[in-house]
């Protein structure tokens, strides 16, 4: 039996990395987590190892939160690439106050590449009410409504789109939602629960992501996951679900260097530096690739995110 193609194809986008240079660019002061660095150059060659062509394809860079709303690394970047000559896309999300934040430089932003704004509640394990992250989602969306081709990124737990979702619909932008929109596998969820497709939120990001308000992004499976080696096989029956039900509104991501967990920081390790998690991608992406099949493995690496983002 032949072995099934996982490498990433030609023209296929990684949405969703992050860079950190705390020597050159030092983290925020409000920043939960103090990981060690991870280059661009790094970045490209974790890219090569993976895809067909033996070369980094597109990429999306993701505004993490040790660097708060401060894209100077990101945006520093995306100026040195302009000057590139090669086939690779890059693109950003970024983190913004919609408060403080001028029109002058979300222009800027776009110019270079940016394509939407992060919403991220989960890297610092803080409970945040229902209200207030519906005020900070549309808040920040109102901001960037003239960007058609902008989208609001969310980093949620799974049980917040029941309460999220009629906010969602009204957006004049759509929206991505991380890891798997914060859905989990067997493993990580309560002993009660033996479908996937019952656990709290499912009905509602499934309804989301079918009227095309959102899409799912698959990636970070240890953040869905409580299973530490291998492919996270307990997120077989999720990602087929997602691919039956919605495979025209998938996108993956990496979600390199494997930022660690909430769940082990605490005020007094902030400055500590953090070590990444070791992933055994070819495991996760071959595992994606069985599951999905080819064309909704065409769609989730290349056509779907190539409209996302470009």
């Amino acid at each position: 039996m032949n072995a099934v193609p996982w490498q990433l194809p030609v023209g296929s986008w990684d949405t969703h990395v992050h860079v950190f240079d705390p020597a050159n660019y030092p983290y925020a002061p409000s920043h939960a987590y103090s990981p060690v660095p991870a280059l661009y150059s790094q970045l490209l060659a974790f890219g090569g190892s993976l895809a067909q062509s033996g070369e980094a394809e597109n990429i999306v860079i993701v505004q993490p939160s040790p660097y708060g709303t401060d894209n100077s690394l990101i945006l520093d970047k995306l100026v040195e690439l302009q000057a590139e000559k090669t086939r690779r896309e890059v693109r950003a999300i970024a983190v913004i106050n919609p408060d403080n934040i001028t029109d002058s430089e979300l222009d800027h932003m776009q110019a270079l590449g940016v394509r939407g704004i992060r919403v991220n509640t989960e890297a610092t394990g803080e409970e945040v009410g229902y209200d207030k992250l519906r005020a900070q989602i549309e808040n920040a969306v109102m901001k960037i409504r003239r960007f058609e081709n902008w989208r609001c990124q969310l980093f949620v737990s799974g049980d917040n789109w029941p309460h999220l979702a009629e906010t969602i619909r009204d957006l004049p932008i759509k929206v991505i939602a991380d890891h798997q929109g914060g859905m989990k596998g067997l493993s990580a969820l309560p002993a009660n629960v033996t479908d996937v497709t019952r656990q709290a939120g499912f009905a509602e990001l499934m309804s989301l992501a079918k009227a095309e308000k959102l899409f799912i992004k698959i990636s970070g499976f240890y953040r869905s996951s409580k299973l530490t080696t291998g492919g996270y096989e307990d997120l077989e029956p999720l990602i087929m679900a997602f691919a039956k039900e919605v495979p025209d509104q998938l996108i993956w991501g990496s979600d390199w260097p494997h930022t660690g967990s909430s769940a082990n920081r605490t005020e007094a390790n902030k400055d500590v530096p953090e070590q990444f998690r070791v992933v055994n991608n070819v495991a996760v992406l071959k595992n994606i690739r069985k599951w999905v099949g080819r064309d909704v493995w065409y769609k989730m690496t290349v056509a779907t995110p190539a409209k996302v983002y470009l």
